[in-house]
């Protein structure tokens, strides 16, 4: 071959040029790969906890333990009615640190309402006459018809409502959530109480509608 020719160098020159393109777009294709891996990396992920959960998840395990409540309850005394759910979550939110207290009251029962508590993790339960003197006071059975949603969503609407915002500004300690018949209409509330170091926080949501109850 005559690498005189101007045939061959302008060939050669061709692949050159070839080459080095391909090696420029091979750099550029690295270096973005670089930087996504980057911002992948640097991107905190979302903590899955009760805030953003799925609440349709709940559905099921909140029917199943009403229903085991009650049956232990009617079995103390048939006139027992479920009156209010208590939920203590602890301030990471998670499912697993949540327990449920099932609160029932009765006509023949002027001094006591009958309680059943129920540990997330393990499952246990604990059952007792506590005095309406020393928790909850009177209570009135809960109208299930007004009872329309459950304790994730509950929270998730309380923190739509300030509830987010506040846990923002302070320090979450424990929040607390009550659904009972309160206030002077009697409403079925979900009560929503944030507690944290520097001061509460109470949403009151209508268990019926969702919407925020100021009275």
């Amino acid at each position: 071959m005559n690498f005189r020719s101007p045939i061959v160098f302008v060939i050669i020159i061709v692949a050159v040029v070839i080459v080095a393109g391909w090696a420029y777009f091979e750099n550029r294709s690295a270096e973005k790969k670089r930087q996504e891996a980057a911002i992948v990396a640097e991107t905190p992920k979302p903590v899955s906890n009760l805030a953003n959960l799925d609440p349709t998840d709940f559905d099921a395990v909140v029917k199943k333990e009403v229903a085991v409540a009650t049956e232990k309850a009617v079995a103390v005394n048939p006139e027992f009615k479920i009156s209010a759910i208590e939920v203590e979550i602890g301030q990471d939110l998670l499912p697993e640190s949540t327990n449920t207290r099932y609160v029932f009251s009765a006509p023949t029962e002027k001094d006591n309402n009958w309680m059943i508590t129920v540990a997330q993790v393990s499952r246990n339960y604990i059952r007792a006459l506590i005095p309406k003197s020393d928790y909850l006071g009177e209570v009135e059975p809960i109208n299930a018809g007004l009872w329309k949603y459950n304790y994730v969503t509950a929270l998730q609407l309380a923190e739509k409502a300030g509830g987010l915002d506040w846990r923002e500004k302070n320090e979450l300690q424990s929040l607390k959530m009550t659904l009972r018949h309160a206030g002077a209409k009697k409403w079925l509330l979900w009560i929503v109480e944030y507690k944290g170091t520097s001061g509460d926080l109470v949403i009151q949501l209508d268990a019926n509608s969702g919407n925020v109850v100021t009275e």
